[in-house]
């Protein structure tokens, strides 16, 4: 206990430190530029520097920006979300990225059959139900509503509001990657399917799960040749996150006999 507790003041008085001279705005800006540039780590220190000097709803926020985003620690991000709305309970955007928390854990109860937690489905409409009561228009990460839609086999609805997305930000990968799925997964329109993938992928190449798709409408097209290389490259990036060449070609053998069968 007494070692965790020196360890927390050698924490406290570093983030001082690093923080000296620096007013609030300028440490939240400064974190800001660091985060839109991936620099995860800095973005912390940043940040955590910030609330040292003013706990705000708005720094809480981005500190669960940087779990969410970069650490992708589900947890961690959805306590600094509760920590901003126990600073301001109506504080839209923290509202709308618990939302996005409950989503991404509703996607990690999916089974094979592409069923749920509907609780944690429930628990995700209601976020979204409160921010939109406050702004109809809300457009911020307007494309995790239409997941949502996406998620409940509304498929009408998730195309229509993963359209405004797009008509929001014309460059928003995500967005056409669930127009992508609705397409494919919804409505059997692998045609339309693939054009959105591969404009998901012009946008944002680093998505393995879009690779995947373009590789399985690929074998729907019958296009052999586009088949092999999204394969070749789904593989090569299972082998870039950490899979041994035996666990990535395993699963691709499964994944070539689901699509297949």
């Amino acid at each position: 206990m007494a070692q965790q507790i020196r360890g927390l003041t050698l924490l406290f008085i570093l983030l001082s430190l690093f923080a000296c001279g620096k007013s609030y705005d300028s440490l939240l800006k400064e974190g800001m530029a660091a985060r839109a540039n991936h620099k995860w780590s800095e973005a912390k220190k940043l940040f955590f520097a910030a609330a040292e000097k003013s706990p705000t709803a708005e720094i809480y926020k981005e500190l669960g920006n940087v779990y969410l985003l970069g650490d992708q620690n589900l947890e961690e991000a959805e306590s600094y979300y509760k920590k901003s709305l126990a600073v301001d309970p109506n504080y839209i955007n923290a509202q709308f990225n618990m939302a996005v928390v409950t989503l991404k854990k509703y996607d990690l109860t999916l089974d094979n059959k592409g069923k749920g937690d509907n609780n944690l489905l429930a628990e995700a409409k209601s976020w979204f139900d409160k921010v939109y009561a406050q702004n109809p228009n809300f457009a911020i990460g307007i494309e995790e509503f239409a997941k949502y839609h996406y998620y409940r086999h509304d498929f009408k609805s998730a195309l229509d509001i993963a359209h405004k997305a797009i008509v929001v930000n014309s460059r928003n990968a995500s967005a056409y990657s669930i127009v992508g799925q609705i397409y494919y997964v919804g409505l059997k329109d692998y045609k339309q399917a693939f054009d959105n993938f591969q404009q998901a992928h012009a946008f944002n190449n680093k998505d393995i799960d879009v690779v995947f798709f373009l590789w399985a409408t690929s074998e729907k097209l019958r296009r052999a040749k586009d088949a092999t290389e999204y394969k070749d490259q789904y593989e090569q990036m299972l082998k870039d996150q950490g899979f041994s060449d035996a666990d990535a070609r395993l699963r691709i053998k499964r994944l070539e006999n689901q699509l297949r069968g």
